[in-house]
């Protein structure tokens, strides 16, 4: 740290660069990698399923590259209306390794509260599932999505992940 006692100015880390996901997964995939790292609680009661470091961090490796094949970059803006599930755990730890400006938001709210979070975030891509699953009830997320985009002008791509398999709708 460096302090100028004269200006009151306070400086810490000048010129570093540090990678959140480095910190919170790649260490301790390389000193711990059958070490759980997420503990998913299903919808379903009584079922669980383990994720460990090494599976999140392959998870998260996969989803970068899916995100960079499709031209994201560091910087752009990407909402994700997902349920949870560990791949919304990998797809934020990827946003966040590409340097990805990522907002998140609930799955349940409507297609008019999504469709305000992304256009006050002007982001180009939205990350959503098929649909999720919550207190035993199908939520179509792929629907309020499409719904959602009807006044979204700003995104250019719509990335879906299978959450139950349900047949959705899908643009050319």
């Amino acid at each position: 740290m460096d302090v100028n006692m004269n200006s009151g100015d306070i400086k810490w880390f000048i010129n570093g660069v540090l990678n959140v996901t480095v910190n919170c997964l790649d260490r301790h995939a390389r000193d711990n990698p059958d070490r759980v790292a997420v503990l998913w609680e299903k919808d379903e009661p009584k079922q669980h399923e383990p994720v460990t470091y090494k599976q999140l961090l392959d998870m998260t490796c996969q989803v970068a590259n899916v995100l960079k094949s499709q031209g994201i970059r560091k910087g752009d803006r990407v909402v994700l209306y997902l349920p949870m599930i560990p791949l919304a755990v990998a797809i934020i730890l990827a946003c966040a390794r590409i340097g990805a400006i990522h907002s998140i938001v609930f799955a349940g709210f409507s297609a008019e509260a999504l469709s305000s979070r992304i256009n006050d975030a002007t982001a180009e891509t939205v990350i959503t599932a098929d649909e999720g699953v919550r207190g035993g009830k199908t939520i179509p997320l792929k629907e309020t999505v499409d719904t959602a985009l009807k006044e979204s002008p700003c995104v250019k791509r719509v990335l879906v992940a299978t959450r139950t398999g349900a047949a959705v709708p899908m643009a050319a």
